[in-house]
C-alpha cells in the first residue's frame, strides 16, 4: 500500500510536471501560428557595434553596448541586430550587428552619436516578416526557433536568398514583441559598410 502511494506520488509529480511545461511553452507562444507577410523594411538609420562569435555570448556585448551609448547620452535605444552570416557558419565566425535606430532624434543628437558611434543607413526594402511576442529573455530563443522555419520554406517556394537577416526589438527597456525581418532583393553589397566593420575591430 505504501508502495503504491510512492508510485502515484510519483505519478502526479510527473503529470502536474508536464502540464507546467505545455503551460509555460504555450505562455511563451510556442503553439502560436507563424504568420509570414510581404512588407517593405526601412529606411532607417543605426549607431552599431559589432559581435564576432555565438549568439549565446551576445548578451555580454549588448551589455557593453548599452554603457556606451548611455555613457554618450541616449537616453532610450530602440534596438535592432543584423545578422550577416548563414546558420551553418562555425560559432566563433558568426557576425552580429548590434544597434540603435536613430531616425527619430533631432539631428544634434544623431551628429553628437555619429561622431562616438559607426553609422549605417538601411535603405528601404521589400521584404519578408513575422511578429512574435517577448515574454521574456527565453523569446528570443523561441521566436527564432518557430519563425525562421517558416521564412525558410517560404524562401523556398520563392526561390530568394536573403542578403542578411534583422531582428527589431524596439525600446530595449520595454520589449513587446520581436519583428523578423528578411530582405528579398536587396543586394549583398548594400551591407559591405557593416561587413568592413569587422575588419577593423578591435583597432
Amino acid at each position: 500500500m505504501k508502495k503504491k502511494k510512492v508510485i502515484m506520488g510519483i505519478l502526479t509529480g510527473i503529470v502536474g510536471l508536464a502540464i507546467l511545461l505545455v503551460a509555460g511553452y504555450g505562455y511563451m507562444g510556442g503553439f502560436r501560428t507563424v504568420e509570414v507577410e510581404e512588407a517593405s523594411f526601412g529606411p532607417h538609420t543605426i549607431i552599431f557595434a559589432t559581435h564576432r562569435g555565438p549568439y549565446e555570448n551576445l548578451e555580454g556585448s549588448w551589455k557593453e553596448f548599452q554603457a556606451q551609448w548611455k555613457a554618450a547620452g541616449l537616453k532610450k535605444c530602440n534596438s535592432i541586430s543584423v545578422y550577416l552570416d548563414a546558420p551553418d557558419t562555425p560559432p566563433d565566425e558568426l557576425r552580429t550587428i548590434l544597434g540603435c535606430t536613430v531616425d527619430e532624434l533631432a539631428e544634434e543628437e544623431r551628429n553628437a552619436l555619429s561622431a562616438r558611434f559607426p553609422v549605417f543607413h538601411i535603405p528601404a526594402m521589400d521584404s519578408i516578416r513575422s511578429e512574435f511576442p517577448f515574454r521574456n529573455g527565453l523569446s528570443f530563443m523561441v521566436g527564432a526557433m518557430k519563425v525562421y522555419p517558416e521564412f525558410q520554406r517560404v524562401m523556398e517556394e520563392r526561390q530568394f536568398q536573403p542578403a542578411v537577416a534583422f531582428e527589431v526589438y524596439g525600446d530595449s527597456d520595454n520589449i513587446q514583441q520581436i519583428e523578423f525581418v528578411m530582405p528579398v532583393n536587396e543586394p549583398r553589397e548594400t551591407f559591405a559598410p557593416l561587413e568592413d566593420a569587422f575588419l577593423t575591430e578591435g583597432r
